[in-house]
């Protein structure tokens, strides 16, 4: 009763997904169980679309031959079915394993043939790709009148097509020629990147980023060099939570197909199983109850089988939840700050780098230790909620020394953005709390209130007990930037992501999940009340000592 011709298809969007996340093996695995399926319904059009797939995760995992073969089988049978997109199309990515394989040669013939096949009538649109891969062949072999002229033909077919990321991606390469030859001949770099923004084409200008970066190491830009590669960072970080959205949506499509499939099952069976019954009840009805009676401990057995398997696939999604958030840190919001420092210390240490730039790169080298810093003590804090048995240590605590401690802590971060903080806890405030907990809520929280507000605002903290009950109501205030309303409710959720603040300081997006956990932890709650342009406030309550 499955569908099987959407499950295959759904392989397919799985394979793409492990293909993103860099799992070649698994993705070629889900193309081939993809495959097998079109094969055998003779389906032409979608044995050629998995014939790519497969080349094309071949090709990314390094195996070029087989990448080749599969381009090859799909090329053969495109051609005889005269799909001239489809052969233009693998044309072109034979080409480029060529390149990839340092075959030059080899790959500008493939690259002329896509552009031939592209010449027919319908076909025009398909030129600029094979133009543009000519062009890099050129630029390879440092035949830069050859690359120019390739790249301003793309360039103006794009144009007249009206195929604005093509004419971005053309008029990069045009840049990286002219930067080759003059240095200083940056303006086709600008302009491609400003058309990437205007279209919102992210991994576009990512791509142009990270060339202008090995153009600012090759002529000793660095201020350049550390704003190019502090926007990429930001991109890549968006790139990252877009895949990842679209990952999770195409695996709900697959888990719906299957529990669709899995339900037409089910009815099925039940149907069958009701005209058993109906017969033995016309057979005897001694065997009809005992007939019932299995029935009855079956479905029993079934639902409390059915309760544990929904149990343990929720741990599963939780632990993977846990790890995916884990990994996403590491590698976004970790491996960014320490990643560059090699980078920078490496210009530090250049006889060509002047005294003033020498202090910019010292000041960039401090900011991202203190971001790696943070980063490491929440990940820290956040392991340990994950160790089961993991108790808290409650003390009555002076909650005034507490707060005058982390306003001290903060006041050079504060003065840099010319930020008031105020402190209007009355003396003598005492809680009972987890000491170290109660710091870490306090230093987040104000850390926070800090980066979102602009030069010139105030930060204020506040505690008074609570009219009713024995707890102590404490509050940190800006007039900061604000939050949207949407993202309120999931603010202190495992799924929020970082913001940039507003002098682009970097965060881990997991502070206000664990400051959720500790005052829960501690017998309190916190919440959030803010307005968009006017500040927020972040309210928490602990026991009054």
């Amino acid at each position: 009763m499955k569908d099987e011709s959407g499950v295959a298809r759904c392989r397919l969007n799985l394979g793409q997904i492990e293909g993103v996340r860099g799992n070649y093996d698994v993705a070629i695995n889900y193309f081939l169980e993809a495959f097998k399926y079109f094969e055998q319904t003779n389906d032409t059009s979608a044995i050629i679309n998995a014939y790519v797939k497969l080349g094309v995760a071949n090709d990314f995992s390094g195996n070029f031959g087989k990448a080749l073969d599969y381009y090859h089988k799909g090329l053969a049978l495109s051609s005889a079915t005269k799909m001239t997109a489809n052969t233009i199309f693998l044309y072109n990515n034979i080409g480029t394993t060529h390149a990839r394989m340092e075959q030059l040669d080899t790959a500008k013939k493939y690259f002329e043939k896509a552009l031939e096949y592209s010449s027919v009538k319908g076909f025009e649109r398909a030129r600029v790709s094979p133009l543009m891969n000519i062009g890099i062949i050129h630029r390879e072999k440092s035949d830069w009148d050859k690359a120019i002229a390739c790249y301003r033909q793309a360039m103006a077919l794009a144009d007249e097509m009206d195929m604005r990321e093509d004419y971005a991606q053309a008029m990069y390469n045009l840049g990286v020629v002219e930067a080759e030859l003059n240095p200083e001949n940056t303006e086709s770099f600008y302009k491609s990147l400003e058309i990437a923004r205007e279209i919102g084409d992210r991994r576009l200008q990512l791509d142009i980023l990270q060339g202008m970066s090995d153009w600012a190491v090759s002529n000793s830009k660095y201020k350049e060099l550390v704003r190019f590669m502090g926007e990429a960072q930001a991109l890549k970080d968006s790139l990252f939570n877009m895949e990842k959205a679209k990952a999770i949506a195409n695996l709900q499509a697959e888990y719906e197909l299957e529990k669709t499939s899995a339900q037409l099952d089910e009815l099925k069976e039940s149907e069958e199983q009701n005209k058993r019954i109906r017969n033995l009840y016309l057979s005897a009805a001694i065997v009809l109850g005992a007939m019932l009676v299995t029935l009855f401990f079956y479905l029993s057995r079934s639902r409390r089988l059915n309760k544990e398997l929904a149990q343990r696939q929720q741990e599963l999604q939780d632990a993977n939840m846990v790890k995916d958030r884990l990994f996403s840190i590491i590698g976004h919001d970790l491996k960014g700050p320490i990643g560059s420092i090699p980078v920078l210390l490496d210009i530090y240490r250049s006889k060509e780098t002047a005294e003033d730039e020498k202090q910019f790169i010292l000041d960039s080298l401090e900011e991202n230790a203190k971001a790696s810093i943070d980063t490491l003590d929440k990940l820290l804090n956040w392991g340990k909620l994950q160790i089961k048995g993991d108790g808290i240590y409650q003390t009555v605590c002076d909650a005034t020394d507490i707060v005058n401690n982390k306003m001290r802590l903060f006041k050079a971060t504060a003065d840099n953005k010319q930020i008031a903080l105020i402190n209007n806890v009355p003396a003598g405030t005492r809680v009972l709390a987890d000491e170290n907990q109660l710091k870490f809520i306090l230093r987040n929280l104000l850390s926070n209130s800090i980066k979102f507000t602009n030069p010139g605002g105030k930060v204020e903290i506040n505690a008074a007990r609570h009219p009713e009950g024995n707890m102590v109501v404490f509050s940190v205030k800006d007039n900061g930037i604000g939050i949207p309303k949407d993202k309120q409710a999931k603010i202190f959720e495992p799924t929020n992501t970082s913001t940039a603040g507003t002098a682009n300081e970097s965060g881990t997006s997991i502070g206000l999940m664990l400051c959720k956990e500790f005052t829960r932890q501690n017998g309190g709650r916190i919440w959030v009340e803010s307005e968009p342009g006017k500040g927020s406030t972040f309210y928490f309550t602990v026991k009054a000592a």
